[in-house]
């Protein structure tokens, strides 16, 4: 595996790592894989991508041709290292299997040329699923006259990476269906924290909406801080950084009312979600997070894989994995085939948008999974 653990989201990264070494720890403990009758141990070695794509790539190669290994799970996190290591796939012939990369431009890539990627598979859906979830949660609130927008303009402010680039493309496209402008995407380097500059010029274009991409969990403390600061009234929807356990004791009051996605690793309401906190809490002594779960179900993914093609070789691993069906704690893992990316939806791995009430998460949309009403969001003009 490659993850970034050190750099501005090495949180994430080392997360994805403890939840993969929990899972290798489980297999192995039950005996390891089953390849054919004969009983494998998982030895999970993982490198540092420091979030770029060039160290990633070293790292991806030297665990290849030096450590020989039979499946590469990378990036574990991020896009823009992921869509450098793929390309290792048509030029070593081995499984390689991002786990929680989200950016669509994989999967465009993969879709343009599917006999280059064929080795290359994604494990997350992509970019459109986090747009259509804001989108739609947006136009929710319009539908059921929460939000009466004035001037129907959008303002992005996001990371520099493919994963904020994409998310920012993917649904500003969205909100131009419907008739409403695109004032400005600001993109800022990915350990950011001041944002003065964007903010002031988001309240000089009057938009009603501010979507936010980061990672990082101080530059997403340092936005709603600066937000709440200036008395920005725009309606705010975030990516990611919320999901961070420390962005609310972080951010303060500041977080108060913020809508964000996806809510998908939620303790409260999923029993898969709780048993694996329980189990990251008691090894560990920390609070489980979406990349604990991700870097989980990637391991387990993998045995599984293996196990089926009932080989080491990688034409019948890949072959396996492309027909992966399986129940993860993240939900049902399905590829779709012509994209080599996981499908998303109720049915498979749902996407939500949530609200921070009260200092905790709580999911507001879609409503068949919703655990509270949305509060309108204290800084809104009327």
């Amino acid at each position: 595996m490659t993850a970034p653990l050190t750099g501005a989201t090495s949180e994430s990264g080392i997360a994805l790592q403890q939840g993969a070494e929990l899972a290798a720890e489980e297999i192995n403990a039950n005996g390891g894989v089953n390849v054919s009758g004969t009983q494998h141990r998982i030895a999970l070695l993982v490198e540092d991508s420091e979030a770029k794509p060039e160290v990633g790539v070293s790292a991806a190669e030297r665990l290849i041709t030096k450590e020989k290994v039979h499946y590469l799970i990378g990036d574990a996190f991020h896009s823009s290292v992921t869509m450098a290591i793929m390309e290792l796939a048509p030029k070593h012939k081995i499984p390689i299997v991002s786990a929680e990369s989200v950016s669509e431009a994989i999967a465009d890539k993969v879709k343009a040329d599917p006999d280059r990627y064929r080795y290359y598979w994604k494990m997350n859906y992509g970019s459109t699923a986090y747009a259509n979830t804001v989108f739609n949660t947006v136009k929710w609130l319009i539908d059921t006259g929460e939000l009466q927008p004035h001037t129907k303009r959008v303002f992005f402010i996001v990371e520099d990476t493919a994963y904020g680039r994409s998310s920012a493309t993917e649904a500003a496209r969205l909100f131009k269906g419907i008739g409403w402008s695109v004032t400005a995407v600001e993109t800022v380097p990915l350990d950011n924290t001041e944002f003065y500059p964007q903010l002031n010029s988001l309240q000089e274009t009057d938009a009603d909406v501010l979507v936010s991409v980061f990672t990082p969990l101080p530059s997403g403390v340092a936005l709603v801080k600066q937000f709440q600061e200036l008395g920005v009234e725009a309606l705010h929807i975030a990516y990611y950084y919320p999901s961070l356990p420390e962005f609310i004791p972080q951010a303060g009051s500041a977080a108060e009312g913020l809508l964000w996605t996806p809510l998908i690793f939620d303790t409260e309401h999923f029993d898969a979600h709780n048993a694996l906190a329980g189990k990251i809490r008691e090894k560990l002594n920390v609070e489980a997070t979406m990349p604990h779960a991700y870097g989980y179900d990637a391991i387990y993914n993998a045995a599984d894989s293996i196990s089926r093609a009932g080989s080491l070789k990688p034409e019948d691993i890949i072959e396996a994995v492309a027909a992966l069906d399986r129940k993860g704690v993240m939900g049902r893992y399905i590829f779709d085939r012509s994209t080599h990316q996981a499908r998303a939806g109720p049915e498979f791995i749902p996407h939500t948008s949530a609200q921070i009430q009260g200092q905790r998460n709580r999911i507001i949309w879609p409503q068949q999974f919703a655990s509270a009403e949305y509060q309108p969001q204290p800084w809104m003009r009327q």
